[in-house]
């Protein structure tokens, strides 16, 4: 992934339990099923403050999931188990709690699986709110069209690409956080920003996640009246920013379970591994 450290020194990491054993109740391919077809969809879900669940992702593919979680969720993992048809991983912390010291952490796990299910082939479908639960979160539907990747006897037949992540961060009502940013998108969102009179202070929020924050004039996440469309003006200068610098959008999730009303989504923005300018911007 792009700028961000995999292990900032944390004292709260607790060690993980051996997993248990996996059937196939846990976790199964829809290639098992008797209407197979190339394509396969899969869903990777967020619950309570603390879990996430597989649902339909190859058996093959869970060990290296779950050394993603291992690398990048700083607590470590307390506990995996069968759910529903689904693999659950239940997380020391609180991951989905959106504010204080997992939330900044919580962005760059989630940034890390989105790539590493991007450079693994899967794209992303839809994050999509499924739950009338005042403090539910989002889940992410991805696709994978097996037939286009291999055929037999042939290989790969289109090489899966490789892409860096970052995040971007709305917090509060008036903060803006760039997680996994070099300093050159620092400095132009440093320039938009002023250019619109919305800068009023900034400063690195955590250096060990290369977190850095900006605080903006006014409430921009809280408005009203036509300072909502000032809001919506800022939210495409930043989206000209990023793509500026070759980053495209690709999810906006909810990953907090906030009250209705005070939650914000947070932006997942891929690039391809060494862009440089010039290069095409992958779109969605």
């Amino acid at each position: 992934m792009n700028k961000l450290n995999p292990n900032p020194t944390y004292s709260e990491k607790a060690p993980m339990p051996a997993p248990p054993p996996y059937s196939s109740s846990a976790t199964t391919s829809s290639s098992d099923s008797p209407a197979a077809s190339p394509t396969t969809f899969v869903a990777l879900s967020l619950h309570a403050t603390d879990k996430l669940r597989l649902l339909q992702f190859p058996k093959a593919e869970v060990p290296a999931f779950r050394t993603v979680i291992q690398t990048y969720w700083h607590r470590g993992i307390q506990r995996e188990q069968p759910y529903g048809g689904s693999l659950e991983f239940k997380l020391h912390g609180h991951p989905w709690v959106g504010q204080g010291s997992d939330a900044i952490p919580s962005r760059v796990l989630m940034a890390n699986l989105i790539q590493h299910l991007y450079n693994s082939g899967w794209r992303l479908v839809v994050a999509t709110d499924c739950s009338k639960k005042s403090s539910d979160t989002d889940s992410l539907l991805f696709r994978r069209n097996d037939a286009r990747s291999t055929l037999p006897g042939a290989g790969f037949v289109e090489p899966r690409e490789e892409v860096d992540v970052l995040a971007v961060s709305f917090n509060q009502s008036d903060r803006l956080r760039l997680v996994g940013a070099d300093e050159s998108l620092i400095q132009s969102f440093r320039t938009m920003l002023k250019s619109m009179q919305k800068l009023q202070a900034e400063s690195w929020k955590d250096r060990k996640w290369n977190a850095y924050e900006f605080k903006l004039h006014g409430y921009s996440w809280s408005t009203g009246g036509v300072e909502t469309m000032t809001t919506r003006l800022l939210l495409l200068r930043c989206l000209e920013t990023l793509e500026s610098h070759g980053w495209c959008l690709y999810a906006s999730l909810d990953q907090n379970t906030g009250s209705e009303g005070s939650d914000l989504d947070a932006w997942y923005c891929i690039r391809r591994k060494n862009w440089v300018p010039g290069m095409e911007v992958l779109t969605r």
